[in-house]
């Protein structure tokens, strides 16, 4: 048994991994597990644990098999350096099965282990007994745990309640967004000759943009659409004039862009470009070869 799984799929994984089957968890049902010990197995076979396995109506397999496979004893979870977790004021052992999984990386099932009631004394290191049940499928026997939680009083650290709000982790906030984001689903293949015509470097001019503010107009269906313009005498518009491509090329996985395209172009509005210039940073558009419906 793997103590890094549940019972069911580390019991899975092991026929699998000794007879070289395509088994999973929904092909069987698991029957109760038993002692080998004090049975007419016990000498003949070195594990210390029998089940018998049978096909669901939805598997591919029919009928049953007896296995025989080693549970786990919870009391050699005791050998591990430090057996004791932190768990803030346990109402039931269960409670503290997720402590033990993030300390140790060891998965106890619920279903494999007693839900007994505790009570937990403030200020001191609390003793636990975790018990397998009879028939749990990955464990015997039991083990004492060792429990605390953190005597430093939070309310004495954390003394500023009033927090300003969670932003983007980019240029622009969740009021103004975030250019990155606008266009991040947006499919731009249809105007793939024009996106190439511009160069590293180029500004957005009265003389190479209309064409390109005519595609934004057409295009953008956004909660932004109808703030575009050239004009930068326009208030509270989304301006290009001035708006400098700051990439194009093939996509990069260097770059915050959308993995699904081949190409990018990186637009950047020019600062201070109208009054209100939002969103900030910068925008990319994404865009594939067309397809070709004579190619095959």
């Amino acid at each position: 048994m793997s103590i890094y799984r549940n019972s069911k799929q580390s019991l899975i994984d092991y026929i699998n991994a000794t007879n070289s089957s395509p088994l999973t968890v929904n092909d069987v049902t698991f029957g109760v597990p038993a002692p080998i010990a004090g049975t007419w197995r016990e000498g003949l076979v070195d594990r210390n644990t029998v089940i018998r396995i049978k096909a669901t109506e939805a598997s591919i397999y029919k009928d049953s098999q007896v296995l025989c496979y080693d549970r786990l004893d919870l009391a050699s979870l005791a050998k591990l350096h430090d057996f004791r977790i932190k768990s803030y004021q346990p109402d039931s052992i269960h409670d503290l099965i997720k402590p033990i999984f993030l300390k140790f990386g060891i998965v106890i099932d619920k279903a494999d282990v007693y839900d007994d009631p505790i009570t937990q004394i403030e200020g001191q290191d609390n003793h636990f007994t975790i018990r397998a049940k009879p028939d749990a499928l990955g464990w015997v026997g039991s083990v004492d745990l060792v429990s605390n939680h953190g005597a430093a009083v939070l309310g004495d650290h954390l003394t500023t309640t009033a927090l300003p709000g969670v932003n983007y982790p980019l240029p622009g906030d969740g009021a103004t967004g975030s250019a990155l984001m606008y266009f991040y689903g947006y499919d731009c293949t249809a105007n793939k000759d024009l996106l190439q015509s511009f160069n590293d470097g180029d500004i957005l001019s009265a003389a190479n943009a209309s064409a390109f503010l005519t595609m934004i107009n057409t295009m953008d269906t956004g909660s932004g659409k109808g703030l575009w313009s050239f004009d930068p005498a326009s208030a509270f518009k989304w301006i290009m004039a001035g708006a400098q491509v700051v990439y194009t090329g093939l996509n990069d996985p260097a770059l915050p862009t959308n993995p699904s395209y081949k190409y990018v172009i990186g637009i950047q509005i020019a600062a201070g470009a109208g009054a209100g210039t939002t969103p900030q940073g910068v925008f990319y558009l994404h865009f594939n070869d067309p397809v070709d419906p004579d190619s095959v």
